[in-house]
C-alpha cells in the first residue's frame, strides 16, 4: 500500500507558498462559531451559530482518542498554545471519527474487527484551521473492509484564529516533526452518525 502521507501530499497546506495560515471562509462560517463553552441541548430544530437543521446522517469510522501526548505537550509549550481550542479535546474525546460516506444513513457491518493506524498531525488546503489526524488501514483486510477511494481524515484540533509570525513557523515545524507518529487502533464496528454541526458537538449515534 502507498504511504498515506504521500497520497495526501497534493492536498496538504502549501507551507512554502505562505508566511501565515489564514482560516478559510468555510472554517470561519461552520467551525469558528462552535468553539465556545456555551450549553448545547439535544438535537432539535433550534440551530445556533455554526449549526444546521435538519441534521445530516453519515457513515463513520469511530475512533478511540489516540492522545498523542508528545505532540500535545509540544503544542501547549509553543506560541500556538493560546490559538488552540483545548476544550474541544474533552468535548470531542468520544466523538472522534473519520467519515466514510457523507450524507448516508445506510449501515454497514464489519465481518471482524479491523486494525488501523492513526498518523501524526496534518493540515490541508480545505477547512484551513483544523488539525487532522490521517487514518489508514494497517493491512489488506482492513483496506478491503473499508472499501474507500479517498484518504480518511479525523479532525482533531481547532485553531481559534489566524496563525502568523513566529507561531506560523512553529506550527509548520511541529507538523513536520510529529507527522511520523503512528498510533495503532482497532475498530469493531461502523456507526451511522446524526449531527447538526461539523464537529459533532450536537450529535447522536443512530446505528452502531
Amino acid at each position: 500500500m502507498s504511504d498515506l502521507l504521500d497520497v495526501l501530499a497534493e492536498q496538504e497546506y502549501e507551507w512554502d507558498d505562505h508566511d501565515s495560515l489564514r482560516l478559510d471562509e468555510r472554517y470561519r462560517a461552520r467551525h469558528l462559531p462552535l468553539l465556545t463553552d456555551r450549553p448545547r441541548g439535544p438535537l432539535g430544530p433550534d440551530p445556533g451559530p455554526g449549526e444546521f437543521w435538519p441534521p445530516v446522517h453519515s457513515l463513520v469510522l469511530p475512533l478511540a482518542d489516540p492522545r498523542p501526548e508528545a505532540f500535545l505537550k509540544a503544542l501547549a509549550g509553543s506560541r500556538l498554545a493560546g490559538l488552540i481550542w483545548w476544550r474541544g479535546l474533552e468535548l470531542r474525546a468520544d466523538r472522534l471519527h473519520a467519515t466514510l460516506v457523507h450524507g448516508s444513513d445506510e449501515p454497514r457491518q464489519l465481518d471482524a474487527p479491523i486494525d488501523l493506524v492513526i498518523r501524526g498531525p496534518w493540515i490541508g488546503r480545505y477547512n484551513i484551521g483544523r488539525i487532522y489526524l490521517p487514518v489508514e488501514p494497517a493491512d489488506e483486510q482492513a483496506a478491503l473492509a473499508l472499501a474507500v477511494e479517498r484518504p480518511l481524515l479525523a479532525g482533531y484540533l481547532q485553531l481559534t484564529e489566524d496563525v502568523t509570525g513566529d507561531a506560523y513557523a512553529e506550527l509548520r515545524d511541529l507538523v513536520a516533526t510529529f507527522r511520523t507518529l503512528r498510533m495503532p487502533t482497532r475498530v469493531h464496528r461502523l456507526h451511522v452518525l446524526e449531527t447538526m454541526d461539523d464537529l459533532a458537538l450536537r450529535s447522536r449515534v443512530l446505528i452502531a
